[in-house]
């Protein structure tokens, strides 16, 4: 954690791969048996990653089968487009490791875990004109992308309330870039992004500077939903982050473990990672799952990667709902070694100033994991000040979320081009965008770091939290999403309904 925390001489300091090896201490004759053992069972390919930590193999399904004891069949989603083969291999009943080498092994990923289908934003449509206020009028910049997008939130509407400065081609420090992670049929288009571009008069079109995973344009014109999550994520990051060279990972299957893993491999990862995907607590396949994901995300966070997530858009409840007799937190957002993004809205529709908690904003507090250090005195200051709701909806010894906060656009939704064609536009919601708003703010305070010399700010979380008063602090509304059983309410400091606020950029990048 010394690396990550700016009162620490190791501050900045981040790791290579070969340190992160030498931290997690495996023992070579671990690895050793364990290859040995699976070499059994005609392996076609098996591969140790770079940290000596995972194994990849590579083996047909009927000796799958007898390595892990198990059934495998193909399974396709009822609703997959039916132009790609987007079927998985699983297995219909309990898999069992070895004897011989089950205490080395934490989890088996790929054989038991479904890919979720995730919904994509809020979408408001394409006919949806937001109101002002009677005797107000609106704010220039919430129609500053054309007639197309009159009243929405836009990239001017952002960079006045957050006050990040545009960076251009010349300003862009050496190996500076960010990435968002992209899932399930959720590609890119460039006339999309183009379209968008103009519309919105940027100073630095909107291009994806590579992709890991390929791109299957064709897609984001097929659909009522088509591509409306990568491309909001992809026009928003770098609407914020100007030039900053931009990545994507896409993946057709939905596992954040893989994302990670990947992300790990590389060796030299884009700083600032966004993703707007997540899911219960509840609903993920076991704890080991988690844990053993959280240790990839404190891989990157100790080589200098800053993960952001979006925290949710279904309040307190998650998807699973109220019929659970809880709150159900969400992960990743509720890890402590990422740092999870809440949605505002403005407090006067139209009117960029002070803003208030997004009902629908996922927050709370983590069922799996407890408070870590770096924020422990803001919780205790907020749960002994706050009227908090029953205790048994809620875990009160573990790690609160989100950590910050950003315009999540339910009042003046996200005017984002779609459709495939580039002369679709549409409003869209949630904190999808959040996140990666505020990941191009942190890519733009990065830039400030790298061109003086310095590190990459890495895992965020111990900075911010040192650094509260360079937020704009949120202290109304709750995020109960419009369910009367209670959620949390906002609060002076950080809350579990907005985190520490919303970035106030200046002032961050004082606090560098």
């Amino acid at each position: 954690m010394d690396v990550s925390d700016p009162r620490s001489p190791d501050y900045g300091k981040h790791l290579s791969i070969q340190e992160v090896k030498d931290v997690l201490s495996l023992s070579p004759h671990v690895s050793y048996e364990v290859e040995q053992e699976i070499s059994k069972y005609n392996v076609t390919d098996i591969k140790m990653n770079k940290y000596g930590d995972i194994l990849s193999l590579q083996m047909n399904a009927k000796e799958a089968e007898k390595l892990f004891h198990t059934e495998l069949y193909h399974h396709v989603h009822k609703n997959a487009p039916a132009n790609i083969d987007s079927g998985v291999i699983r297995a219909i009943k309990p898999y069992h490791v070895p004897s011989t080498i089950a205490d080395h092994v934490a989890i088996v990923e790929g054989l038991v875990r479904f890919p979720k289908r995730e919904f994509v934003p809020t979408t408001i449509g394409e006919n949806y004109r937001p109101k002002a206020f009677e005797g107000l009028g609106a704010d220039d910049e919430f129609s500053s992308c054309g007639s197309s997008c009159t009243g929405y939130t836009t990239p001017a509407v952002l960079q006045k309330r957050y006050g990040y400065p545009t960076i251009g081609e010349s300003d862009v420090a050496d190996g500076n870039r960010m990435a968002v992670a992209e899932f399930q049929f959720q590609y890119y288009d460039d006339a999309d992004m183009g379209a968008f571009s103009d519309a919105c008069g940027l100073e630095s079109p909107v291009e994806v500077a590579s992709t890991v995973g390929g791109n299957k344009p064709s897609f984001c014109g097929v659909g009522v939903q088509a591509c409306i999550e990568s491309l909001l994520d992809i026009e928003y990051i770098k609407a914020v982050a100007g030039a900053i060279p931009l990545e994507v990972y896409y993946s057709g299957t939905f596992s954040l473990y893989d994302w990670a893993v990947q992300v790990n491999d590389d060796d030299s990862p884009a700083q600032v990672q966004s993703v707007s995907y997540g899911n219960d607590e509840i609903q993920q396949t076991s704890d080991d799952y988690m844990f053993t994901t959280n240790t990839e995300f404190m891989k990157a966070g100790a080589r200098g990667v800053s993960i952001f997530f979006a925290s949710g858009d279904q309040g307190v409840w998650g998807r699973s709902g109220s019929s659970t007799g809880q709150f159900n937190p969400d992960f990743p957002g509720g890890s402590p070694y990422v740092t999870a993004v809440g949605g505002t809205d403005f407090e006067v529709k139209s009117t960029i100033g002070d803003e208030t908690t997004w009902a629908d904003s996922g927050g709370g507090f983590s069922n799996t994991f407890d408070i870590p250090d770096y924020q422990a005195d803001a919780v205790a200051t907020y749960k002994s000040t706050a009227t908090l709701p029953d205790a048994s909806y809620f875990n009160n010894t573990g790690r609160g979320y989100p950590d910050i906060s950003a315009l999540g656009g339910q009042v003046n939704p996200y005017c984002i081009a779609y459709g495939g064609s580039g002369k679709k536009f549409t409003g869209v919601a949630g904190t999808s965008a959040s996140s990666p708003v505020a990941a191009g703010i942190f890519a733009v305070l990065n830039n400030v770091r790298l061109s003086s010399g310095g590190a990459a700010l890495g895992f965020l979380n111990p900075f911010l939290y040192q650094n509260a008063d360079a937020f704009n602090d949120v202290t109304t509304g709750t995020n109960d999403a419009g369910n009367r059983k209670g959620g949390f309410d906002a609060a002076e400091g950080w809350d579990p309904a907005t985190g520490l606020g919303t970035p106030d950029y200046t002032k961050l990048a004082q606090a560098l």
